[in-house]
């Protein structure tokens, strides 16, 4: 591999797919102070560590263990970092819904991007005031919209390729389409998210307990 080109999976799967989502991560950073996160379900987006200085990655795909655990990733993100300071990368290869030794209530932010229910599994990562990134894809933001030890906080939009995080009018969020109970059973039963009459591609939740 060139040294000056980024790892050929990584580029691949976010580089030419134009879903790095580096200025989403700049922003929940600068916008709440964020500078730890942990990623649940990661594969190898190794973007968040661009921006904050200690991550965790919990993955179970056998690629990604290959890839966190060599030379080039480090190199990738020493050359990619906006920060001073050495990144701190740590990775747990196994299933997220098992529990990571010594890693309970460390983190700032916890990501949960299109892979199941993070929110619910790996919220005991999160410190208490953190922040929950998280979309509807299988559903999770639907499970963190009934769960009591978070608050939703703010929508993720994206407009001409700019992402934003609006705060107004969260009570137009989470407003089903059709009449449904939603449960977390039923969540888990139908794997998916739920219709709703506004919609935000992202959506931010603190953790209140």
């Amino acid at each position: 591999m060139n040294k000056k080109s980024p790892p050929a999976l990584y580029k691949e799967h976010y580089i030419d797919k134009d879903f790095e989502r580096l200025e989403l991560f700049c922003l929940l950073r600068d916008q709440y102070s964020v500078k730890s996160a942990v990623y649940p379900g990661s594969f190898v987006h190794v973007t968040p560590s661009f921006v904050f200085p200690i991550t965790t990655y919990i993955e179970m795909d056998k690629r990604a263990a290959k890839f966190f655990g060599s030379p080039e990733m480090y190199d990738f993100v020493n050359r990619m970092k906006k920060y001073p300071d050495e990144p701190e990368i740590r990775f747990f290869a196994q299933d997220y819904i098992k529990p990571a030794a010594g890693e309970d209530e460390k983190y700032d932010l916890l990501i949960s991007q299109y892979s199941g229910f993070v929110s619910r599994y790996c919220k005991r990562y999160l410190k208490i005031g953190g922040i929950l990134l998280v979309n509807n894809s299988h559903g999770d933001a639907s499970m963190a919209s009934i769960d009591e030890d978070y608050i939703f906080i703010g929508a993720v939009l994206k407009t001409g390729g700019k992402y934003r995080i609006s705060e107004k009018n969260l009570s137009e969020y989470f407003i089903p389409k059709k009449p449904v109970q939603t449960t977390p059973e039923y969540l888990e039963e139908i794997q998916r998210g739920i219709g709703y009459i506004k919609t935000a591609s992202s959506y931010v939740f603190r953790k209140v307990k």
